[in-house]
């Protein structure tokens, strides 16, 4: 039984480390330098592992309040990984990143929890819709774009039929559940840039990235 369900979390679930091991054996993931990987528990194992392989991990913080922070083995001990990689335990071990792609850099995939997905890529997160807006940000600075791979890390019983999708919902390209991997041979379109009108002003301020994008854009214009 999955320990969460859509009111507020990604969930967990018993064979996510397995989801884990298998990611890892996925060719996409091994060619891949930097990983972007949300700050859930369901992807504790998913972060433990970037580590262990060598790869820059890219993290958001939780609620994206102070961004996106980077790790990477070779400046933590090993003893240290496990808590590292935790939600509670990236700012103390992470370097903070500014919102631009030259402190980002490119990022090769991003792997994700979700309440529920479906063979479309549609993907149900926890509601919050900070998935997507990681991804939009990340799409606005150059990190990502439109053929950037991402995959779903999900228990076998949280593959749907369809799920419900809105033009700000992220799809996503790979699903992989303890006991496979499944391609998503046409996958719904992405949102493209940040959809600032559907954005409040409170969420704005609360969100580092978000204050720095925007500050920046003024700038510009």
């Amino acid at each position: 039984m999955m320990s969460a369900d859509s009111h507020g979390s990604i969930p967990t679930f018993p064979g996510q480390n397995k989801a884990a091991e298998r990611l890892r054996s996925f060719t996409i993931y091994q060619r891949a330098k930097t990983i972007m990987v949300p700050p859930d528990q369901a992807q504790l194992q998913v972060r433990v592992n970037a580590l262990m392989d060598g790869k820059r991990l890219i993290m958001a913080t939780p609620g994206l309040r102070d961004g996106f922070y980077l790790l990477h083995k070779a400046e933590i001990k090993v003893r240290d990984w496990k808590q590292a990689a935790r939600s509670s335990g990236v700012r103390r071990f992470g370097k903070r990143l500014g919102t631009a792609r030259e402190e980002i850099g490119h990022i090769d995939l991003l792997a994700t929890g979700a309440v529920a997905v479906d063979l479309k890529g549609g993907r149900v997160g926890k509601g919050s819709g900070y998935f997507d807006l990681e991804y939009m940000i990340l799409q606005e600075i150059g990190s990502v774009n439109e053929g950037t791979p991402i995959i779903a890390l999900v228990d076998d019983l949280q593959v749907r039929e369809e799920v419900p999708m809105e033009a700000k919902d992220v799809a996503v390209d790979f699903i992989c559940t303890p006991t496979r991997v499944i391609q998503i041979e046409r996958r719904l379109e992405r949102p493209s840039k940040i959809l600032w009108d559907l954005l409040a002003e409170k969420t704005i301020r609360g969100m580092r990235p978000l204050k720095e994008l925007r500050k920046s854009n003024e700038r510009k214009d």
